[in-house]
């Protein structure tokens, strides 16, 4: 009984070794460089630049939008514990719903938006001396 368990606790294990090692190799560069960042050119930085900026913007739009849609529900909401006089779990509803949309604005005010990969792609411009023209 006991050699059944740990040859069960073995294949458990490798499987789960595999996932972590798979898990480190594709964890994020907090650094934001990439192999062969060395052979870039002005122009390529520049491109890659532009890029990670349009990225940026539109998960910024995309945040926003989702934003606007929280804010026109939370509107409704409000507005209907209103006509109703608070009355029941509408005006705790609305309540809650406002509360929990200031919370997400305050943590998104709070929290500074990094790019490393465009912080590292700056860093790269000035090293190379690049200039647009």
């Amino acid at each position: 009984m006991c050699r059944i368990t740990t040859l069960a606790i073995g294949v458990l294990l490798i499987p789960t070794a595999v996932a972590a090692g798979a898990a480190a190799d594709t964890a994020p560069n907090n650094s934001g460089a990439l192999p062969g960042d060395e052979t870039l050119t002005c122009e390529q930085i520049y491109a890659q630049g532009m890029a990670e900026s349009q990225r940026d913007q539109q998960a910024r739009s995309q945040r926003n939008d989702q934003l606007r849609k929280e804010r026109a529900a939370t509107g409704a909401l409000i507005t209907g514990a209103m006509l109703t006089g608070g009355l029941g779990g509408t005006g705790q509803a609305a309540n809650a719903a406002a509360q929990s949309q200031a919370d997400k604005n305050m943590a998104m005010l709070g929290a500074p938006q990094s790019n490393p990969r465009m912080d590292h792609l700056k860093e790269m411009w000035a090293q190379k001396h690049c200039v647009k023209s």
